[in-house]
C-alpha cells in the first residue's frame, strides 16, 4: 500500500519482531489503519534515503509495537495536540489532521495505550495492546 512512497524516497524498513507472537483478538482492519497511519506519517517524515525502523516486543501481559522514524521530530510545544482531531504538523494541502486522531479512537477501543516520544533526528510511536484477562473458573 505504501511501497511506492518508500521507493519514491529510497526509504530503508527495519523490522526487528517478537518470534513468539501469540494471537491477540481484535479488529484486523482497524489495526491496519493504525499501522497504515503511523507508518505513513514516519515515511512523510524521514528525508530521502533514510531509515523506519517497525520493531514488536510480547510477553505475558501485552503486545508492544513501536514505529521509530529519524525525521525532524515533532516540536515539543505541540506534541500533546498532534492526537487531536484536524491538527496537522504537515503542509497545507498534504495532511487532513484526521490520522492520528483515528489512531487513537481504534487504540482506545482495542483498551490499549499510544505513546509518543519525539526529539530531533528520532521519533518513536509506542502502541502497547494487552492480552485479554483469563478469567478463573473454579
Amino acid at each position: 500500500l505504501l511501497g511506492h512512497k518508500l521507493r519514491e524516497k529510497n526509504i530503508t524498513v527495519r523490522k526487528d519482531y517478537c518470534a513468539d507472537m501469540r494471537d491477540i483478538p481484535a479488529f484486523v482492519g482497524e489495526l491496519n489503519q493504525v499501522w497504515t497511519n503511523l507508518f505513513d506519517n514516519a515515511i512523510y517524515a524521514v528525508p530521502k534515503n533514510g531509515v523506519i525502523s517497525i520493531e514488536t516486543k510480547c510477553n505475558r501481559n501485552d503486545v508492544t509495537v513501536k514505529v521509530i522514524d529519524g525525521g525532524p521530530g515533532i516540536p515539543e510545544d505541540i506534541q500533546s495536540r498532534i492526537f487531536d482531531p484536524f491538527f496537522t504538523t504537515k503542509k497545507q494541502g498534504e495532511g487532513t489532521g484526521i490520522g492520528l486522531d483515528t489512531v487513537m479512537r481504534i487504540v482506545k477501543r482495542h483498551n490499549a495505550e499510544i505513546k509518543v516520544v519525539s526529539v530531533p533526528g528520532r521519533t518513536v510511536f509506542t502502541v502497547c495492546i494487552p492480552f485479554p484477562k483469563k478469567e478463573v473458573t473454579e
